[in-house]
């Protein structure tokens, strides 16, 4: 079944289902099928509370989805994807009708070990890395994995829920082998929140943020922050949220406003270079950013700051 397929009848799924229930059970192509259950997050509205009986899937294929995890937030973009240990607490948090959340729950007597397979033809550095990886599942009880409805991951988890509708000869089979693919696939980009610094315990510092968009904060991203400091993009967006009040995106914008202001006591410089200099593309969305945190133009500073300073340039 085609991605886009497989989209149409999830989603064909949850409209033809009116339920008051928080899941909606998707029918295998055989019943006697038990490696794992299937569902849809139904979009009734309300907290959805769940504790997951078995090691478990999420994978969000389309919308954006928040939710509760061991108590902490995380906010799930189409493509991700998340692997949660048994026991685990979680909570979808106010689903959306354009949200479409598969879960899929496997015997409660499945361990990631099993996703994994046999370690005995790796090498020692593959070995060291697997372990680290379980470690930091086993402690986090969660593996958070980025990606997009494009990306090899979501390719990877749409095949494991065509075999589950078809159950084709060897689907058991088939799925553990692109189970063990795909997380083959995320170790290696690093797709995973599940670095030194998590499996240490790396205590997230807001004065090493500070530190690390001070010094690249003309060309800063996301994606980059957060594999410096060792966390999934997700997780990493929501630790600063958490821990600072502000998300990523706010600290750069205001060091870059810091920035800009320093720069527009210099009349050496003009304020077509200084957008450049501080990491904007476009002249309207640095005059808007600016305006909104200083609540003036930059030409109405620049004034302000050479009479201050005694500079008269006519």
């Amino acid at each position: 079944m085609a991605a886009v397929k497989l989209e149409q009848y999830l989603a064909s799924v949850l409209d033809s289902k009116k339920s008051d229930t928080n899941e909606i059970r998707i029918k295998p192509g055989n019943e006697d099928f038990n490696l794992f259950s299937a569902f849809l997050e139904n979009r009734n509205t309300g907290i959805h509370r769940y504790q997951t009986t078995g090691l478990t899937i999420l994978y969000l294929a389309k919308g954006a989805v928040k939710t509760r995890i061991n108590a902490q937030e995380l906010t799930l973009g189409a493509g991700n994807i998340i692997f949660l240990q048994k026991k685990c607490n979680y909570e979808i948090l106010k689903p959306s009708h354009k949200d479409i959340l598969v879960k899929l729950e496997f015997d409660p007597n499945l361990t990631m070990q099993d996703f994994l397979g046999d370690y005995s033809k790796l090498n020692r550095e593959e070995k060291g890395l697997l372990k680290k990886i379980t470690t930091a599942f086993d402690q986090k009880r969660l593996l958070s994995m980025s990606g997009t409805p494009m990306s090899k991951s979501a390719h990877l988890v749409k095949k494991v829920i065509d075999e589950y509708l078809n159950q084709n000869l060897f689907a058991r089979n088939i799925i553990m082998a692109e189970l063990n693919l795909l997380l083959f696939l995320a170790i290696r980009s690093q797709d995973l929140a599940a670095e030194t610094r998590l499996i240490s315990n790396h205590q997230f510092a807001q004065t090493e943020l500070e530190q690390y968009i001070d010094a690249h904060f003309t060309d800063v991203s996301l994606n980059d922050a957060a594999k410096y400091f060792g966390f999934n993009p997700n997780y990493f967006s929501s630790l600063v949220k958490q821990k600072t009040g502000k998300s990523f995106m706010e600290h750069v914008d205001e060091r870059r406003m810091q920035e800009a202001r320093s720069l527009l006591a210099r009349p050496d410089i003009s304020v077509k270079e200084i957008i450049t200099r501080v990491g904007y593309s476009g002249k309207s969305f640095f005059y808007k950013k600016f305006s909104e945190y200083y609540h003036e133009t930059p030409v109405q500073m620049r004034a302000e700051l050479f009479r201050q300073a005694n500079i008269n340039l006519k």
